[in-house]
């Protein structure tokens, strides 16, 4: 069946279609549409796409049938761990985690990227239907072994916020598996500074900007990842943390405080929606449509 597609970026898209190559001109800030142009592949994420979009970025491709708009709000969900651990709120079962993606792809959600998300908090930009961010946070192995193809999978976009210092360390992912996942164009790949300290509580703005340009550092230097987005450890952070952000380019922040993102909301200090094994699907479809979600 053929089928068009929203190309969302942040830069030109070079696909290889049918043996030849295709520029894709998107909107440097938001999602192109190709109204006329039909793709004929049952996968069109397995398409070739150049090194003109930035590595570690993703990207999504929706079907120009489906309606924008202007959200009242959105979940930015987050996640830690899938495995088996019992007795840690940070772990959801692989089981689970499925069970949730599955049930976001049957009921016509649509997970949006990081730029996305910006756009809407800082421009009031549209959205597809029924959106919503996933995100990922420290950096652990079944990431990669799970999440990652999982992912793919559905062909939801979503954000891992890497701890670099912890790269490589048992339970961690390696640089060699992050690469593989930057060049996929199906996670963005983002700052989750150095060691995971509470950025808020150290004892100097030197301490904390350690932390952050260092992280920025590595992501550049292993991975040639340039982001712009951040999650602060614990959700812990001060004034001079965001100043820090700004002076080395970084642009939106999630924290750890309960409820959805809005227009206008500080982009250094968004919500999340922390979500694990204790989340049964009526709780999650609860914090996707309400601030005052109720907790558990």
């Amino acid at each position: 069946m053929t089928k068009k597609y929203h190309f969302c970026s942040r830069n030109n898209v070079l696909l290889n279609i049918a043996g030849g190559l295709l520029v894709l001109s998107t909107l440097l800030s938001g999602c192109g549409v190709l109204p006329a142009f039909e793709l004929k592949q049952e996968n069109p994420m397995q398409t070739a796409i150049s090194q003109e979009l930035p590595v570690g970025e993703a990207v999504v491709m929706r079907d120009t049938k489906v309606p924008y708009s202007v959200p009242a709000g959105v979940s930015v969900l987050m996640y830690h761990m899938v495995g088996d651990e019992e007795g840690n709120a940070a772990v959801i079962t692989e089981e689970n985690f499925d069970k949730q993606m599955r049930y976001l792809k049957e009921h016509g959600y649509h997970p949006i990227t990081m730029q996305e998300l910006y756009d809407y908090v800082t421009k009031g930009s549209t959205l597809p239907e029924k959106p919503v961010c996933i995100t990922f946070d420290d950096g652990y192995a079944d990431n990669y072994t799970i999440v990652y193809p999982l992912m793919k999978k559905y062909g939801f976009p979503w954000t891992l916020y890497l701890i670099t210092g912890e790269v490589g360390k048992p339970n961690r992912m390696t640089w060699e598996q992050l690469k593989e996942m930057a060049e996929s164009h199906t996670v963005t790949i983002a700052n989750h500074t150095v060691t995971h300290p509470k950025l808020g509580q150290l004892p100097s703005r030197l301490d904390k900007e350690k932390e952050i340009r260092g992280a920025q550092e590595a992501l550049a230097k292993e991975l040639g990842v340039h982001t712009t987005w951040i999650s602060y450890p614990y959700g812990d952070y001060d004034q001079e943390t965001m100043d820090i952000c700004k002076e080395l380019g970084i642009k939106l922040a999630v924290i750890m405080s309960d409820g959805r993102v809005h227009v206008n909301d500080n982009p250094l200090e968004l919500h999340r929606v922390w979500v694990g094994n204790e989340v049964t699907l009526e709780h999650l479809e609860d914090r996707l449509h309400h601030d005052d979600y109720i907790k558990i």
